[in-house]
């Protein structure tokens, strides 16, 4: 079986799609020795694993993503014999030829009564487009999570039989670590103040910074924290930033930037509590980072959260601001009930595996080729 894999998004920002893919190709590279692979890039990737002789990385070097999906693609698909195209971010060509197979992380495009748009124009506008299109012709899709296949379902329509839920996993690398000098180390360099409240990822309205920051603002006079966020900057952050400075938050909630994972499991590792009350989320891969460093999770009761989180978090609604702060003030203050939910959120990451995910998938690039 030949199978092509779109993994442009490896040469993108570092996203929930790039986790994605990169875990999803390291797992298959351990399973699968046997089919042929062809991994697509627009530009140079360095694997921090081996790739065994049957994957085969092409690059077509473009600036263009939309040459790169819509002509590249296709071009090469009629010249090569590729039985099943695996797409991590769920668009394509329809000119395509091979059974195909999306993954939606998520369809918040669609979701009309949450009355914010979270992408540029052209964006929105061409996903608004494809995606109803690619979720009809695709052979299978693939749903994250069981809220994203019911969103799926209800909004684009999707019959139940066109739809398979593979649900994510969570990296080795977040673990509890018991290297005492090795925080130390992250925590000088950073220039971390202790105890904090920990948030990472992009400031789209989505993720409810505003509410997590007047909830902060609420109780920062009982608590001792401070509250670090981290990520690059983005044309929806002026928001968050205005906030921050016209409530004299600016000493107490700091930008750490881009950080690395290896920083990234230390933070999670340092902090008194994770804070994730979004509005929306497909998956909420971040949860099951943070529960998988035995950090507290605050995160919403909507959407995909309660179903990834489990039992190993608090859940909140995220719209009611009082309910938030409460959440901070009970993670802070009593020691019984958030060991309970670290021990909680623990046992609730050994449920997502990587491998598990990359298994499923190949049973289903397997199914499809032989059987559709």
């Amino acid at each position: 079986m030949h199978i092509a894999i779109n993994a442009r998004v490896l040469n993108e920002r570092k996203g929930g799609p790039y986790r994605y893919t990169i875990n999803v190709l390291r797992e298959l590279s351990k399973i699968d020795r046997t089919n042929t692979y062809y991994i697509l890039l627009y530009d140079d990737y360095n694997f921090d694993f081996e790739l065994p002789k049957n994957y085969k990385i092409i690059i077509k070097k473009t600036k263009s993503k939309v040459y790169f999906d819509y002509i590249y693609l296709p071009l090469f698909s009629k010249n090569h014999n590729i039985d099943v195209w695996f797409f991590p971010k769920n668009t394509f060509s329809p000119l395509i030829k091979g059974k195909k197979v999306p993954v939606f992380h998520d369809i918040v495009y669609f979701e009309k009564d949450l009355n914010f748009r979270e992408f540029k124009f052209f964006d929105n506008l061409h996903h608004s487009i494809m995606i109803p299109i690619n979720g009809k012709i695709a052979d299978i899709n693939i749903a994250v999570s069981e809220f994203t296949a019911s969103r799926m379902k209800e909004l684009l329509h999707i019959p139940e039989d066109k739809i398979k839920i593979i649900k994510e996993g969570v990296e080795k690398k977040f673990t509890v670590i018991k290297d005492k000098m090795r925080l130390e180390h992250v925590k000088e360099r950073l220039g971390l103040s202790l105890p904090f409240f920990f948030y990472s990822g992009s400031l789209s309205p989505r993720k409810n910074m505003l509410a997590v920051l007047h909830a902060f603002q609420k109780v920062q006079k009982e608590i001792p924290h401070v509250m670090y966020y981290t990520g690059g900057y983005s044309w929806l952050d002026n928001e968050v930033i205005s906030y921050i400075e016209n409530n004299n938050l600016k000493s107490r909630v700091i930008k750490l930037g881009y950080v690395s994972d290896e920083d990234l499991v230390v933070l999670y590792n340092l902090a008194d509590c994770y804070l994730y009350p979004s509005i929306y989320e497909g998956f909420g891969l971040p949860i099951l980072e943070a529960q998988a460093c035995g950090c507290p999770v605050i995160t919403s009761n909507v959407s995909s959260c309660p179903e990834v989180a489990g039992e190993g978090a608090l859940l909140v609604d995220p719209r009611n601001v009082d309910e938030i702060s409460r959440a901070m003030l009970k993670i802070v203050k009593n020691e019984n009930f958030r060991n309970s939910i670290v021990k909680r959120g623990l046992e609730n990451v050994k449920k997502y595996s990587w491998h598990k995910c990359a298994k499923e998938l190949l049973n289903t690039f397997e199914y499809i080729a032989n059987n559709l």
